[in-house]
């Protein structure tokens, strides 16, 4: 089969993911994206790959009143030019390439499937109004997690256009290289001089608002003045960096806080392994896969969506209060020091490993597949 896939950028951490498509499916597998690396901007960008046709799209943005609208030159010139089986995009309001790529596939019977997260904070009329002309289009979902589900519904999307899935990383790989990772992590302390930084909060992600890294700085600061002292890194870079070193500098703790910048493949996962707790205290993102892959307990603030799902507050992981410090470190001491953490980072490793892992991911895309078919010929 030939599979189009439409992607905003592509990512180290994706293409595990289509390797595993071509190799489980035998796709003949174009990755169609826009190139635009930046310090705010998640993951290394990939250009080229062995398995599978990359194909850069160049970019123009507009706005609809509040609403980007993204557009990737040469999308639809790319469909038109082969014959395809199938057609996945982005799901995203601002992914209007991809939007009108799905209609043109659907007026002519060809299957596409909308692969998405969903949105979970207040949308307004516009918004819905968009999420709504999209979601009719597509004959199949891929959604992020079992939080999707109840977005689309919302939407009138039918239950049997929906595809369970999971997205995650290639956590199988990450498990099985921990003792390499895990000594790759200490050299990366050795480096700056903390090998005997314990115990060690990592905070992996871009350094952006909405992931409130400022809320990590500030609970070590306020476990410190509480008689608990805590060292945090900080792995990932972004327009924010400057302000919370500024931040810490000012809170007195800049002795226990460490900006790496953007670091190596492999760099993330290896200061999650030498980790004694993985914290998101914002926006949610794959490394909370990373971490309870590699056995690393994590505390996430309670925010709603797929990406933080599978932690379950005192089964896989530790929630606590969004924006609320006390309650955070509470979770922070909770998870280096309870009773119950060993059972809890296992049932947390089974719980990505078995059930979260990259083959199952592969096999939801086939099925999509499958199910966009009937619906496209229905």
């Amino acid at each position: 089969m030939r599979i189009l896939i439409q992607q905003p950028r592509l990512t180290h951490y994706r293409v595990p993911l289509y390797n595993r498509l071509v190799q489980q499916h035998g796709w003949r597998l174009t990755v169609a994206f826009t190139p635009r690396s930046g310090a705010g901007e998640s993951g290394l960008e990939v250009r080229q790959a062995d398995l599978f046709e990359c194909v850069g799209l160049p970019l123009r943005q507009y706005r609809m009143g509040g609403l980007k609208l993204n557009f990737q030159q040469g999308l639809l010139r790319l469909l038109r030019s082969r014959e395809w089986d199938a057609f996945f995009w982005e799901g995203a309001n601002a992914n209007w390439s991809g939007y009108l790529a799905a209609r043109w596939c659907r007026q002519r019977g060809i299957p596409n499937i909308c692969w998405l997260k969903g949105y979970f904070t207040p949308q307004n009329p516009l918004r819905r109004f968009v999420n709504r002309l999209q979601l009719r289009t597509a004959h199949a979902f891929v959604p992020y997690g079992d939080s999707t589900h109840e977005f689309l519904k919302a939407y009138g999307v039918r239950p049997e256009q929906i595809v369970r899935a999971y997205n995650t990383v290639d956590v199988e790989t990450i498990a099985a290289n921990r003792e390499r990772l895990l000594q790759q992590g200490r050299t990366m302390l050795e480096a700056i001089g903390w090998e005997q930084a314990r115990p060690l909060i990592a905070c992996v992600g871009r350094i952006i608002p909405e992931k409130r890294v400022q809320d990590a700085v500030k609970v070590v600061a306020l476990l410190q003045r509480q008689g608990y002292t805590a060292y945090l890194l900080v792995v990932g870079d972004g327009p924010e960096r400057t302000t919370l070193e500024r931040l810490a500098c000012e809170l007195g703790i800049q002795s226990q806080v460490h900006f790496t910048g953007r670091v190596p493949e492999d760099g993330d996962s290896a200061a999650l392994a030498a980790a004694d707790v993985a914290v998101f205290p914002g926006a949610h993102g794959l490394a909370i896969n990373q971490a309870m892959a590699l056995g690393t307990p994590v505390v996430v603030a309670d925010l709603p969506g797929p990406d933080g799902e599978m932690v379950r507050h005192g089964e896989t992981g530790w929630r606590y209060e969004f924006g609320n410090l006390q309650a955070f470190a509470d979770a922070i001491q909770s998870a280096l020091s309870s009773a119950e953490r060993a059972q809890v980072v296992a049932n947390a490793q089974e719980e990505i490993l078995q059930r979260r892992n990259l083959a199952r991911y592969a096999e939801a895309f086939g099925e999509a597949v499958r199910v966009a078919q009937r619906f496209a010929q229905g």
